[in-house]
């Protein structure tokens, strides 16, 4: 989480002390510490929402995986460039562990390069989510940059000059086939630095079974409908919601209540209104249903989102919870066979129901004379058999308009591109952005407790952006 990219580890401690001292001050004095269920029940409007997403009626069964088909994408590798004497040839790729097989894949592609361009080599870091940016913040703190750098954010370091144009590192024909929405959340400056890498959204995952055992007969449209229907789920015996609100992706969680409350990360660039009203409300909802209702996990602000939610969902233990395009990839690892509906979104009301979309990015730093051995890897990489034998190991949605014209009919990735056209993105091409990522992941978990001042968890926040 990075302003100025050569102090980043610093900013973020900086932004988090803040926030804590903030938040400690504030000594949970007002927001929440007055929440009963009468008040809580005032926060939950009986209105219907204004849309829902096509995919509301998609079921699915953990026992089959998201990644089922295998994409189509560009097979051209680009041009070569002329080998300089200065051409460095032994580069450095540094990405996040999505799943157990990750790093498995990439050693396996890293040798299969080096077999088919004798003289190059690439040296593979995995890193977990937990920690990749931490990691990645000493590296450039230390000018130890990555060549290639796998990450869900990159305009920091385009506006410190620091990464290489895309149109250096793929083919025309890569360049073109990458679908306009992702490739236009690429650009920072009007020049695009990130390649389009992989996409997901989220949806509504709710446990059929439980559903049944419950008395359920639909997935809810609504919050109020929500909270009735997690009362109902604990009674049956099931965490009623999994509500992740730990480090690993808590503005994912956020983000979906967010919106649907009619809230937003800013009003312009650089303009974060991460504390208005919308998402006070927001906040004080999250924490009746963890305090006051009770139908979370224990301590949810300090729950990450795969082994403290997605893990429990698909035991078969949580009755609903915002699930992710990629999650029944892990459900099969995990060898689970919790039946599992997916729906849309609920809202709070006469609100439009939207969903996240999230892509994550390849870029690479300029490090000298190594543009033509990561154009070369990169090329390679998206050619089609290795680009699709990476989304069918991991279980995510492409990036490119062939592959999602392959797709669509797909049962397993139907209901996720299906709801594509309702899909919102964070501001991830303001430089400010991931400062306040960053405070959001360490503090809205303190929202959450029993007691917490809601108004100056969202104040500590927002006020990283201004840093």
């Amino acid at each position: 989480m990075f302003t100025v990219r050569t102090k980043a580890g610093l900013v973020l401690a900086m932004a988090a002390a803040a926030s804590l001292g903030l938040v400690a001050c504030s000594g949970g004095s007002s927001a929440s510490s007055a929440l009963t269920e009468a008040s809580c029940n005032a926060l939950l409007s009986k209105a219907q929402p204004l849309a829902a997403a096509a995919s509301a009626s998609r079921t699915g069964a953990a026992a089959s995986t998201v990644a089922a088909t295998r994409p189509a994408t560009s097979t051209s590798s680009g041009s070569v460039r002329t080998v300089a004497d200065t051409e460095k040839k032994t580069i450095t790729f540094v990405g996040g562990a999505y799943t157990s097989s990750t790093k498995t894949y990439w050693d396996d592609l890293a040798t299969k390069f080096e077999a088919a361009n004798p003289g190059y080599k690439v040296n593979v870091n995995i890193i977990d989510w937990n920690n990749i940016d931490q990691q990645v913040a000493t590296m450039i703190q230390t000018k130890q940059y990555p060549d290639i750098l796998n990450e869900n954010k990159f305009a920091g370091w385009a506006g410190n000059d620091l990464l290489q144009p895309a149109k250096d590192l793929v083919s025309s024909d890569v360049q073109n086939d990458f679908i306009p929405t992702f490739k236009d959340a690429s650009v920072y400056k009007g020049t695009q630095y990130g390649l389009p890498f992989i996409a997901s959204t989220r949806a509504l995952f709710y446990n059929k079974d439980a559903f049944k055992k419950a008395g359920i007969d639909s997935p809810p449209k609504t919050w109020l409908e929500l909270v009735q229907d997690a009362k109902k789920l604990k009674k049956a015996g099931y965490i009623g919601w999994g509500l992740p609100l730990g480090s690993e992706e808590a503005q994912a969680e956020w983000s979906m209540w967010m919106w649907g409350n009619g809230g937003s990360w800013e009003s312009g660039a650089g303009k974060f209104t991460v504390n208005s009203a919308a998402n006070v409300k927001t906040l004080k909802v999250l924490n009746c249903l963890a305090n006051v209702y009770k139908v979370t996990e224990s301590n949810p602000g300090q729950v990450n989102r795969t082994d403290g939610v997605f893990h429990p969902f698909a035991d078969g233990k949580v009755g609903m919870m915002f699930g992710a395009s990629f999650a029944p990839n892990l459900f099969k690892g995990w060898d689970s066979k919790v039946d599992y509906g997916v729906a849309a979104v609920p809202t709070n009301g006469a609100q439009k129901s939207t969903t996240l979309g999230v892509q994550d990015y390849l870029m690479s730093f300029k490090n000298a004379g190594n543009t033509t051995a990561v154009s070369k890897f990169l090329n390679f990489f998206y050619q089609q058999d290795n680009y699709t034998r990476f989304l069918t190991s991991q279980g995510f949605l492409p990036t490119t308009k062939s592959a999602s014209d392959a797709l669509q009919s797909n049962e397993a990735f139907g209901p996720f591109i299906d709801l594509l056209p309702s899909a919102r993105f964070y501001p991830s091409t303001d430089p400010a952005y991931p400062a306040v990522q960053g405070a959001l992941q360490n503090q809205i978990g303190t929202g959450v407790a029993s007691g917490a001042d809601v108004t100056s968890v969202l104040d500590a926040i927002n006020n990283a952006g201004s840093k």
